[in-house]
């Protein structure tokens, strides 16, 4: 009996070893500008491009538990653009000599949430439940705001567009097999074509793209 039960052991694990190992893949571009060129020094420049990798499959993922950051200084909320995992603890900052207020308005809905003005030195933490385009302002301060960008899953980051060559350049890793959406979102600029059905496998794939003004993307 004990021999038998080795044998099993012994083909499971050869099983194991035999079984395809699924490797995730990687996706990268160079995002390209058309009748278009845009400012990018400062803070609050339009170099940001946020690109996303949308699952058609829906899954749910679990949030970083890792705090991230958005600092109030100069009058200026830095980062200027920020995307983040639904879920994912913010933490509002004030680095200034002047009390702050953090006042959030969701674009998809035209809803607003006040989420408090404190003084300096003081932080306050605040976690989105819903995705979408949040514009985050100061209404002590109506100079000031930023963009946050929300989404159900963790495959997105910001590229930056260069001041001479007007690209940007962006890479994705640890992206699973499968098919997705691609999309980009600029504060001022759209994407040509508005999204992009793409499939992922473990080779990497190069999928680059146009952002124009709103009347040429579509």
């Amino acid at each position: 009996m004990r021999r038998y039960g080795l044998l099993v052991t012994a083909f499971l694990f050869c099983q194991f070893l035999m079984s395809p190992v699924i490797r995730a893949g990687t996706v990268m571009g160079t995002i390209k500008l058309e009748r278009a060129r845009v400012v990018t020094e400062g803070a609050k420049s339009s170099r940001d491009v946020v690109i996303s990798l949308e699952p058609v499959e829906k899954q749910a993922f679990t949030a970083p538990s890792k705090h991230i950051e958005m600092d109030q200084k100069g009058l200026v909320f830095i980062p200027h653009v920020m995307a983040v995992q639904m879920g994912t603890p913010v933490d509002f900052l004030n680095s200034d000599n002047d009390r702050h207020n953090v006042y959030f308005l969701f674009e998809s809905t035209g809803e607003t949430l006040d989420i408090g003005t404190w003084g300096p030195g003081q932080t306050v933490t605040h976690t989105f439940t819903e995705t979408g385009e949040v514009i985050t302002l100061c209404q002590l301060h109506l100079e000031m705001a930023a963009y946050i960008l929300i989404f159900d899953h963790p495959y997105f980051t910001i590229a930056e567009i260069d001041s001479d060559s007007q690209t940007a350049s962006f890479q994705i890793d640890g992206v699973p097999p499968g098919d997705y959406v691609l999309k980009a979102w600029h504060k001022k600029l759209k994407m040509k074509g508005e999204s992009r059905p793409i499939s992922v496998g473990s080779d990497p794939l190069t999928a680059d793209l146009v952002i124009t003004k709103k009347k040429y993307a579509k």
